[in-house]
Order: C-alpha cells, then structure tokens, then sequence
C-alpha cells in the first residue's frame, strides 16, 4: 500500500485513532460499531420478586410473570429471578454468539441448576458467551435464569456512593438480546487502545511514542471497518510494535488477578455472599479459556461462606487451587481491621484462617493479604511469624494525607524484632484494569528504585467484587515484554516474593506502627460496635477459661470446641476492616450489634460456669476516683477549677463523613 508523505501532527493523529474506536463519535462508520453483529430478540421474558435472597432451587419452583426490556424492579435489597427461554437463529451457524444483559443491578447467570457468569454494568460484564462458534449438533434452543440483586455494585447510595442507602430505588433491565459477536473484532480494538494508550501515557517527548503513533495511524490506514479482510494486515502492524523487545535490566511488573470484596461495608454480609459468588464463579470461567490466568483471593470466612452456599462452586475452586491458578492468600478469616482487635483476637484470625485453608486445599498461606484497611498495628509482624507467615502485602498506606509512605518494598519489624518482608504495589490501587497507565504507575512510582527491579499490580474490578475480565487479560497479553513499557508477566505471589527475597539485602527496615494519616474517626465512630467487640473478647477468653478449669475438676466435661469455634468465627467477621471501624452502612451496623447480642456468648459462658464449677463470690467494692498525684497525695485540680470538661468541635471532613477528622477541626472548639 502507497501512502503519499504527509505532515504528521501529534494531536490530529493521537485524535483520528481515538475517534476510530470511540463508542461515541463515528459508531456508523468506525471500528468500534462493528464489535456486534445481527440481534434477534428473546423468545420470552419473565420474572418474580421476591424481598429475600433464596436458592435456585426454590426460585424455580415460582411463578413467573411476562415482563420486557425497560421494566423497573425493586425496592432496593430486593431480588428479582429472570427466566429467558431464547432461540439462537440456524443462519447464525458457525457464529460467535452472545447474551447481551445490562441492567443497574448485579446479576448472576444459572445454567442447568449451576451459576455461571457474573453480570455487573459497573464491571464491565454485560455479556454470556452462548457459544464460540454456533454447531448443528448443539441445541440451538434452552432456558436460563438470571439472579438480579436490587443493589449495584457499590450498593444503592443516594446520590453518592458512600451515601445512606435510598430504600426506594428501581434497577431498570435495559438490554437483553441475543447478538453475534466479532472476536477479530475485539481483538483489534484492543490492538488500537493498547497504542493509542502508549501515545498518550509515554508522553510528547518521547521516541517509542512516537513509532506507536505512526504505527497506529497506519493502522488506521490499513483498516476498513466494513472489510474484515483488512484486518489481519491491520493486527500485523501491532503486533510488530509489541514484538519489539526492552534490554534485560528493564523492571517486571508480577500481574495477579485480584477481586478485593469487602465481607460488608455499603451492603449487608447477606449480598457479600452472592458477591463473592458472582465474582468467582467468573475468575473460574475465565481459568478455562485462559491457562495462564492466576486469581489470588483472600478471606476464609468467604471461602466457608460459598462452600455453603455454592458447593458446585467450590468443588471447581478446589479443583483450580491444586492447579495453581486459584491461589489463596492471607491466612485470616477476614481482612481485619489492623489497630482495634485485641492481641489474642489477631492471633485468632490467623489460626482460624490458617486453619481452614489447610483443611480446605492442604496449604498454608505464605502471605499476609491486607490491601485495604486503615492502620497496622506493630505487634502483627510478630503475630504473622508465630503463624507460619514471612511476606505481607498492603496496600492502603498510599493514601497518607501529608507524609509519603518512603518505601514499596522492605522489611517491617515489630515491637520483638520480629521481620517480614513487606510490598505496597507502587501502582497505588489494588483493583486496575491491565491498562498501560496501570505499567508505567507502576515503573514510575517505585520508590524503591535501584534497590527493587520487581513490583506487583493487582487487576480487577474490587471493593464490591467483580474481578477480572477478558480484556484486561487481553491487554496483558499485549505486552509481556514491549519497549518502552516494563517487562510484563502473570504471576503468582510466591514467584513475585521468592524475586524479592533473592534481592533482600538491598533492603531498607521500618520498624513499629504503619499509620495511616487518613481515616483516624473510624476509632470513634460507631461506638456501639467497639463495645461489643471488646465485652465478647473478654467473654470469650473467660469461657475459654472456665472451660479449661472445669475439664480440670470434671474429667467427664465436654470442652465446647464447635460451640467456641463458632462464636470466635462471629467475632472475627464482625472484625473486618469496614465493620469493626464503622465505616459501613447503617444496616450492617445493626448485623453486628445482632452477632454480638442475640448470639452474645455470655449465656453460654455462664452455663459453663455454673454447671460446672462451685460459684464463688468475689466481693469488690467502687469508689469515686479523685485525680491525685501520688507523690506527695496533692490534688492535681485546685477548688477553683473543672475537670472532665467535654469539649465540641464542628466535625466536617472533605468527604468521608463518617470515616475522617480532619487536622483543621482543631480552630472550631
């Protein structure tokens, strides 16, 4: 092909391929309006509500009624079931064919009783592959349910995210349709952004940027959308840029797929669960088309909860987990809150939690996995050896209001000396997308230059799940090793890990407390559940207590381990980062407040007590406190002074209302 040589200019190039594969401008004409081809309508669509979240068993057992595309469902914390009886045209034969669903609410597809793909608009996963390539001998006719929760994937906040749910709102179905896909399609479009992402990221003084934008223009010239015959020449092209390998000292950004869901923060622990299924369900999906996809994912408590739940599910789990694409991380039942546990409330997240992964899957966890909490405690790093744990990686430290955390990568050392090697992944967020701005953050944050030639990134949608999607996986593919971009490749976090410690002298140390410079009102807030977290700790231990010494004087006892067990599971949940702190919605504040009183374990630890020990009465005596120096006995308060003076301040953050005090309160007294 002949191109007459033309003036190119930055701007006009960098704009002509952004508006090729734009889903704004030019959809009649470009690339982008050519990702889907023909539709055919459902052959029937019908639903049920119901206000709680039930089985698939008993949901097909209702009764359905006729509803459309446009319909509104709801109130908020509802559930609508979808039935979708769909026939997929004979002319289609040989096609790609999808399910096209978008709604506001999260949903999950069933198939012959088992879930199989996780729906979320705001996750970027609005479509079901039916089939890659439609055959005579597969049915072309059969029947799907979809589970649609009446929340979003950040809950129902009105008006803003973090705000009270709105009890009153509608989640609106406003695509379902059978379409055929155009895989060639996708890929190149990935081709474009890809590209068009290094022109723009690399910066206007830069030379690979520039041979990514004479590339990507003439991809454009190449490319006639309406001529799929043009578009193996067009993938060629990228394809010869990508191939262009950096030197052997480049950095290596360690790529896991990541799928942080919060165990409750703007939903009920109840939708967590339907999360957790959604999401996984989906990682799982994605580790049959995609061998080389790793999943890292923390929380027991999450496991334990879709091993009920989902059994089918788990079985696949268990299955990927001994392949090593499935990889469970942390070693705590949840991911806790890091300063308000006590001492022996840590220990037991990691027994617990270490506990259930070995007798789950055979394994010990190796890493701490706590990237979203709002302080660390210096007495962990000591708790994470006496667990078995050397490695920790965090996250939340990047968000300091004023002092930058000086590190990525080194050891942390606590009160006893105790060290473990610890990584904050420059790119400052757990949850990106695979993007090349996700890359270069990475290589340009690292703060520990020089000394490190590793880092991690964590991608996938996160914080009300979702995980990854084909396309970030696509991107990554793009570019394991391009120059101009750091070296790029899946790992796992003992690979990851084991590339730090074999660089580890180089290392620099912290030692005590991590403390985040942000969020400091969640040690406040929400009073209420602070005081039942630490009366059941003590109860706990007391019961503890009580039942060893009276196995002691009655051999014939029952130590109650599963009742125990049980209640120190409760407490742990009610520990997470986003419930312990109160930095969640009113309705899961009263979930809490149910665990620790209606399940309190104080009737329990008084049965034990008075069943099987003489009561014994311990006189005590309270007395009013006056404040007095000891040296000397002399009142530290003269007569003419108060104290106990309460004082108010006007309590307004920038945003986080109920999570932050800011420093500038302190001129409102």
């Amino acid at each position: 092909m002949f191109h007459q040589p033309v003036l190119k200019n930055r701007r006009t190039l960098l704009e002509r391929a952004e508006k090729f594969v734009s889903d704004v401008y030019f959809t009649d004409c470009n690339l982008r309006g050519r990702l889907y081809g023909e539709t055919c309508p459902l052959k029937s669509l019908s639903s049920f509500m119901t206000s709680k979240r039930i089985s698939f068993s008993e949901a097909v057992q209702q009764t359905f009624e006729p509803c459309s595309v446009g319909d509104s469902f709801g109130p908020t914390w509802w559930t609508c079931w979808f039935k979708v009886f769909l026939t997929i045209p004979d002319a289609w034969r040989g096609k790609e064919v999808h399910l096209c669903w978008e709604s506001d609410g999260e949903g999950m597809i069933w198939r012959d009783g088992q879930p199989c793909q996780g729906l979320t608009k705001e996750g970027e996963k609005t479509s079901f592959i039916l089939t890659p390539s439609l055959k005579d001998e597969e049915p072309h006719s059969f029947t799907l349910y979809v589970e649609m929760a009446c929340n979003g994937l950040f809950g129902a906040g009105k008006d803003s995210a973090i705000a009270a749910p709105d009890p009153h709102r509608t989640y609106t179905l406003q695509r379902a349709e059978l379409v055929v896909f155009h895989r060639h399609v996708r890929e190149l479009l990935t081709d474009f952004e890809m590209l068009v992402d290094i022109v723009k990221f690399l910066g206007e003084d830069n030379q690979r940027g520039y041979q990514a934008l004479f590339t990507v223009n003439e991809m454009v010239n190449l490319c006639d959308p309406a001529n799929p015959s043009s578009f193996l020449g067009t993938h060629s092209l990228a394809q010869k840029f990508f191939s262009q390998k950096n030197g052997e000292s480049q950095h290596t950004v360690h790529t896991m797929g990541h799928c942080h869901i919060d165990s409750a923060w703007l939903w009920p622990y109840e939708e967590t669960i339907r999360k957790c299924a959604r999401s996984w369900v989906t990682a799982i999906r994605l580790m049959e088309k995609n061998p080389d996809f790793i999943f890292t994912c923390s929380q027991a408590q999450q496991f334990e909860w879709v091993k009920q739940w989902y059994p089918g599910l788990f079985s696949e789990i268990k299955h990927f987990v001994k392949k090593g694409q499935f990889v469970p991380v942390g070693g705590t039942w949840v991911e806790m809150d890091g300063n308000l546990p006590s001492g022996e409330s840590m220990v037991r997240q990691f027994l617990l939690g270490q506990h259930f992964f070995q007798q789950e899957f055979g394994i010990y966890c190796k890493e701490f996995w706590l990237p979203d909490t709002f302080g660390y405690s210096a007495q962990l790093p000591q708790i994470m050896r006496g667990s078995g744990i050397t490695r920790f990686l965090t996250q939340k430290l990047s968000w300091n209001l004023v002092n930058t955390f000086p590190h990525n990568t080194f050891f942390w050392e606590g009160l006893d000396s105790s060290r473990v090697l610890t990584h904050f992944p420059p790119g400052n967020s757990y949850e990106m997308k695979g993007r090349v701005e996700d890359f270069l953050k990475t290589l340009r944050n690292n703060k520990d230059k020089g000394r490190v030639n590793h880092s991690a990134l964590l991608f996938g949608f996160g914080d009300g799940g979702g995980g990854p999607t084909q396309l970030m996986l696509d991107r990554i593919h793009r570019v394991p090793d391009t120059d101009g971009l750091p070296k790029v490749q899946m790992s796992c976090p003992d690979v990851f890990f084991s590339k730090l410690e074999a660089d580890s002298s180089l290392f620099c140390s912290w030692s005590g407390e991590l403390f985040l410079e942000l969020h400091n009102g969640t040690y406040t807030t929400q009073a209420q559940i602070k005081l039942g977290n630490r009366q059941c700790e003590v109860l706990l231990h007391d019961a503890e207590v009580a039942s060893s010494l009276a196995l002691c004087r009655n051999s014939a006892f029952q130590y109650p381990s599963s009742r125990l067990q049980e209640l120190w599971r409760l407490l742990l949940l009610n520990q997470f980062h986003d419930v312990l702190p109160g930095s969640c919605i009113e309705m899961v504040v009263q979930d809490a407040l149910g665990y620790y009183q209606g399940k309190s374990c104080e009737n329990f630890f008084f049965g034990v007590v008075l069943c099987s020990m003489p009561f014994i009465h311990i006189p005590c005596h309270i007395h009013f406190m006056y404040l007095t120096v000891l040296v000397g006995f002399r009142e530290a308060i003269s007569d003419s002074c108060c104290g106990n003076q309460f004082v108010l301040f006007d309590d307004v953050p920038l945003y986080w209302d109920a999570w932050d005090v800011m420093d500038y309160h302190l001129q409102t007294r």
